[in-house]
Parts: C-alpha cells; structure tokens; sequence
C-alpha cells in the first residue's frame, strides 16, 4: 500500500473514502456543499 499522509490521520476513514466509487463521492460532496449553504443561510 502507498503511504500517504492522509493515511496517518485515520486509515479506516481514508480507505472507506477511497473505496467508494466516483458517483457516490460526487453524491456525498455534494450533498456537503448544499448542507453548508443551508447551515450558512440559517445563521
């Protein structure tokens, strides 16, 4: 396995990240952005 930085913060969450296909990361960014703009337009 390559080491990679991120790896050190935590492995299980990078690997889960990464196992994901590019469909669902999309979905998951996404979905981030939009729950940020809400939460920012409630403040």
């Amino acid at each position: 396995m390559v080491s990679d930085p991120a790896d050190a913060t935590d492995p299980s969450l990078v690997d889960r990240w990464t196992a994901l296909d590019r469909g669902w990361q999309a979905l998951a960014l996404g979905l981030g952005i939009v729950a940020a703009h809400l939460v920012g337009q409630a403040l």
